[in-house]
This record gives structure tokens, sequence and C-alpha cells, in this order.
């Protein structure tokens, strides 16, 4: 029925194309992360001028000492996915992917940034729109998340107990994909954002608005959805298991019923996770936070808002082999 094939996030083999559900949602990072503790980034490379900071830029960890986090910094890094138990509202069979990712994450003078392009190859058990025979679909998906932060516009802190900063996200979603579906994915959020205060890493949410249009290749229609509410999360916390440090990260999102899709069928709220565990192995040779390992873990419920009772497969929980290379 629904063979709505769009790939939890492509991400983009090896270094190709640079954490939201609804008909696609797929995203490492659905909020730019805080640009007070950048964890994953080399270096700092730029400190706001005041009367505590130093004008040259301090490492990471004198950062924090200080108390005065970095403006300016940049995380960008390549990366591979690859499970073998995805699934898809309308395909019975369950798909096996190869998916590589560019991201780029920042801080810059007002706020941060988070942008990830992925590219995802399915088996035939997700065709491309000839058929089985014409091999596994390909997929791209863009996400783009930028915060305008409170703190750094006044120049002060405006955090309060255990909320250390308060921010405006606003984002985009791309996809496009080669299945019968034929999706054509755009999508728009907004929402204030509040940053968690957390010993080391970041953790941040934003409620706010999604908008979404997509094309259905199968019914021959463009859907234009209602305007759902929507709430986002991204997290990352570093921390070590004896010598090897590790990351853990991954982000969640809930978007609300949106009307119908393409097929006439009343949407549904949608959830969907993705979260890793990564080992920092570069730093067995002298060069940490480069090359990264491990496992993740994808969960996907309601997919694209499709209901259970609607069509097969729209419930997807995939462990997930990965790797990454941090420039």
């Amino acid at each position: 029925m629904k063979k709505i094939s769009v790939a939890l996030r492509k991400p983009l083999f090896g270094a190709a194309l640079l954490c939201c559900l609804s008909e696609f949602a797929q995203a490492e990072v659905y909020t730019a992360p805080s640009a007070s503790t950048p964890t994953p980034a080399k270096e700092t490379q730029t400190v706001q001028p005041s009367a505590t900071a130093p004008l040259s830029a301090p490492s990471l960890k004198s950062a924090e000492e200080l108390g005065e986090p970095p403006v300016t910094w940049n995380d960008t890094y390549i990366g591979y996915r690859y499970g073998r138990d995805f699934h898809y509202p309308g395909v019975p069979d369950k798909v096996t992917q190869n998916i590589g990712y560019l991201t780029t994450t920042g801080g810059f003078r007002f706020g941060t940034y988070a942008f990830n392009v992925d590219y995802l190859v399915s088996d035939d058990a997700n065709p491309e729109a000839g058929g089985p025979s014409s091999g596994g679909a390909q997929e791209v998906y863009s996400v783009g998340r930028v915060e305008l932060s409170a703190g750094k516009i006044l120049g002060r802190s405006v955090g309060y107990g255990f909320v250390r900063d308060f921010g405006v996200t606003a984002g985009y979603e791309f996809g496009t994909k080669n299945d019968a579906f034929a999706q054509r994915a755009r999508m728009f959020v907004f929402g204030p954002t509040i940053e968690f205060s957390v010993p080391h890493g970041f953790w941040n949410v934003t409620a706010g608005l999604r908008t979404e249009s997509n094309h259905n290749g199968i019914s021959g229609v463009d859907v234009r959805f209602d305007t759902a509410w929507h709430v986002e999360s991204s997290w990352l916390f570093p921390f070590r298991l004896g010598p090897l440090p590790f990351i853990f990260r991954g982000f969640a999102s809930v978007t609300g019923p949106k009307g119908k899709d393409g097929f006439g069928v009343e949407t549904q709220t949608e959830f969907l996770t993705r979260m890793s565990l990564l080992a920092d192995l570069g730093s067995f040779a002298g060069h940490p936070r480069t090359v990264y390992a491990g496992v993740g873990y994808e969960y996907w419920h309601h997919m694209y808002g499709t209901p259970t009772s609607a069509a097969v497969s729209t419930i997807t929980s995939v462990p997930m082999l990965m790797a990454e290379i941090h420039f």
C-alpha cells in the first residue's frame, strides 16, 4: 500500500554531500549543538573579546576552566552507517542499507549551526522505480539547523538554574529518492530552543512548528501537509571507560498529526530517534577526536505519520555499525 521508501536518513557515502519526521526525517543533528561545549570539535578558533576572555584562542579545556565558552568553532566529519533491519511503509521485507554522510557543526558570533547530507543505498528489497531488477533505491537527504543564541546576541549570560541559554532555531529538510514513491521532501522547522546546563557536552530542546510538502509518485499527487507541532532534541555527552574516550550522541523528534497524506490516510503522531555510542580510536594513535567507531540504534514509530492500520512496516527498530573521520 504505502511504498514510501524514504530511507530514514541517508548519509552521503564517504563524502559525497553533507538528525523531522513526517514523510522522511533524517538528521544526525536536529538542533544545532551549543557553542559553549563543542566537545567533538578539534580546536576552538576564536573567542569573543571581553574583560576576562583572552584575545588568543584558548584550548577547549582552558576555555571551560575560564568559564568563557568558545564563540567560533567547527567540527566537520564524514561517516558511514550500516544496518540490516530497516523498514518502510508498504515494503513488507526488511531492508539493508549502506549509508554515507557528511556533517558540519559549529558556532559563530550569534549562535550555532548544523548541516548534514546523507546518501543512502538500499538493497533490492527497497528497489528503484523500475523494480527489483533495477537494483536498490538511492536517496539523498539534507538537514540544516541554525540557532540564534540570546546569550551571544546580548553579550551576557541569560541562563538560570539548569538552563544555560535560550535561543530561536530555524531549519530545513530536503530529500529526494528514486524509488516508486519518488519523494521530493521539503520541510521547514521554526521554534524557541532551550540549552540545558550539563557538565560536559550539550543537550538542547526545540519546540515549535513544522511545515511539509512532498510528492507521491504512486498516487501521482503533490501533497502539502497541514502545519504540525514539532519537538526535537539533540545531545552529546563525552566520557571515558578506562583509557578509552567515548561519546554518546543522538537526537529525538516528535511531530504531531499533519492531515491526510497522498493516499488520503489521516496521519498520526510520529516519533523518531537515533543514537550512537562511539569510541575515540584516534586517541590511541596520538590523534584524539579524529577517528571514531562504534554502534548506533534507530527507532521510528508511525513512519512518515502513517498509522500501523494503514500499511505494513510503519515501525523500524534497527541496530547499526558506524564509523567517522573528523577533520
